[in-house]
């Protein structure tokens, strides 16, 4: 059963927003990552754009060092609420229980490992319009050796034809646009279901085909890495392998229910889809040899 603890300040005035911006929920998941998380929620509230629901759900932490964290920045921010799990209930779990609490017309999630330019969500959101999602060119943070990388990120618009979108993600399928800002309706489908390898990339998939998706060519985003190799996170952490079946059947029915594709249009890009799931599992299959 999950405890629930809702702490906001009652002593401090709410950011003012202006008539008519709509509100945008940012959840943030976070595990026992008491430095990581102070960044993320630094960042957060210091965005240019104010009208902002700041949810964080701690999934059982050890030791109170997370809790009297969000308790600090709360007694000056009223618009974080912090939520308590009574026990852990995956990282998956958690990401969903944050999409759950969201009353904001748009959503994002916001890792405790990742960094955001001020301007972030205020560029996104000028994007957005009228109902893709944004997310901008990022870099990734490599903290162990205090570097960084520049990601290649497919150039999708909700003005270019549909396929055409889907095959540039294919040629790029690049699973940080997940952190991107979404319409919160648009990924609701993300609360049920069974989670599997790639399924970041898979909502991609479901948005671009159901929604509409935009890049923007501004860095605004850095994907961190705290650890010293990168490490590839299984949906089953008990497997050495990664399996691309589950994505190749779920991408493959989403293509085939577009409504927005001709036949042709869709049998072309599962035919592209096949051939991205044989690149994926021959490059993972080398990594783990």
């Amino acid at each position: 059963m999950t405890q629930k603890r809702c702490v906001k300040s009652a002593d401090i005035a709410a950011v003012e927003a202006p008539a008519g911006q709509p509100l945008v929920s940012v959840g943030i998941p976070t595990f026992n990552r008491p430095d990581g998380l102070r960044r993320t929620l630094q960042l957060i509230c210091s965005q240019t754009y104010k009208n902002l629901e700041i949810l964080v759900s701690d999934n059982a932490s050890p030791g109170p060092e997370t809790g009297e964290l969000v308790r600090q920045f709360a007694a000056a921010d009223r618009r974080i609420a912090y939520f308590r799990q009574s026990s852990n209930i995956g990282p998956i779990g958690n990401f969903r229980f944050v999409l759950s609490k969201a009353s904001g017309d748009y959503f994002m999630w916001a890792a405790d490992d990742d960094e955001w330019d001020a301007r972030f969500i205020e560029t996104c959101l000028a994007a957005a319009a009228p109902s893709c999602s944004v997310m901008t060119r990022f870099n990734t943070i490599l903290r162990a050796s205090k570097t960084s990388e520049e990601n290649p990120v497919p150039r999708l618009s909700p003005d270019a034809p549909l396929s055409e979108n889907v095959e540039k993600f294919f040629s790029n399928m690049q699973p940080s646009l997940f952190y991107g800002l979404h319409h919160r309706r648009s990924v609701l489908f993300t609360l049920k279901g069974k989670y599997f390898d790639f399924y970041d990339c898979y909502v991609v998939l479901r948005i671009i085909l159901e929604s509409g998706f935009r890049t923007i060519d501004d860095v605004l985003y850095g994907a961190g890495v705290d650890t010293p190799k990168r490490e590839i996170k299984r949906a089953d952490a008990t497997s050495k392998h990664l399996s691309v079946w589950p994505f190749f059947r779920h991408s493959a029915v989403a293509l085939a229910r577009c409504p927005r594709l001709s036949v042709r249009q869709r049998v072309r890009l599962t035919l592209k889809l096949m051939q991205l799931v044989r690149s994926l599992r021959s490059h993972h299959a080398s990594k783990t040899a």
